[in-house]
C-alpha cells in the first residue's frame, strides 16, 4: 500500500476543489499506479471538506482505493493518522509528501518515504523586478573584455 499526499497531487490552496493538478505529481502516480495496483491511499491533511477531496480526484481522474482526510495540518497528526492507515491496511510501502516534517516522523517510525519536492516560486528571469544594466556599463564591459583578450599572452597557453 502506498499512501500519497493530497499536496504532492495538488498546488496549495485556499479551496480544496479550486485547487490545480501538478504535472509532477501525475507523472509519479501514473508511474506508481500500474506498479501498485492501483493500491494508493490519498491522504489529506488539512482539509476539511472530505466530500470535496473526493469529488477533485475523480474530476482530475485519480482512481484511489481509499481517499482518507484529516482537518490538522500539523506533522505530528498527520505522523499519528498515517500510523493508524498503517494499522488498517497493514504494511506501508511508500509515504510520500512534500512536507519534511512529517516524512521525517514517518522514517522515525519505520515507514519508508519519499520527500517530493514541488516549487511554487516564480524563477528570477520571469520577474519583472530584474536590474537592468545601463548601456554604459555594457559597453565598459565588453571594452574592458576585448582588452583583456587583446593583451593576453598567447605563449603561456600551449
Amino acid at each position: 500500500m502506498i499512501v500519497v499526499n493530497f499536496d504532492v497531487l495538488a498546488f496549495p490552496s485556499g479551496v480544496v476543489g479550486a485547487r490545480q493538478p501538478t504535472v509532477d505529481g501525475r507523472r509519479l502516480w501514473n508511474v506508481l499506479f500500474p506498479a501498485f495496483n492501483g493500491r494508493i491511499i490519498v491522504f489529506g491533511a488539512g482539509v476539511d471538506e472530505p466530500e470535496m477531496c473526493a469529488t477533485w480526484l475523480k474530476r482530475e481522474n485519480y482512481k484511489a482505493s481509499t481517499v482518507d482526510t484529516i482537518v490538522e495540518d500539523d506533522p505530528e497528526s498527520k505522523y499519528r493518522r498515517i500510523d493508524a492507515l498503517r494499522s488498517v491496511y497493514g504494511k506501508i510501502t511508500w509515504y510520500i509528501d512534500v512536507d519534511p516534517h512529517t516524512i521525517s516522523k514517518a522514517v522515525k517510525g519505520g515507514i519508508p518515504t519519499m520527500l517530493v519536492t514541488i516549487p511554487h516560486v516564480v524563477r528570477p528571469e520571469w520577474t519583472t523586478e530584474k536590474n537592468h544594466k545601463g548601456w554604459d556599463s555594457l559597453v565598459t564591459e565588453i571594452e574592458t573584455q576585448r582588452l583583456a583578450w587583446a593583451e593576453r599572452n598567447w605563449e603561456d597557453v600551449n
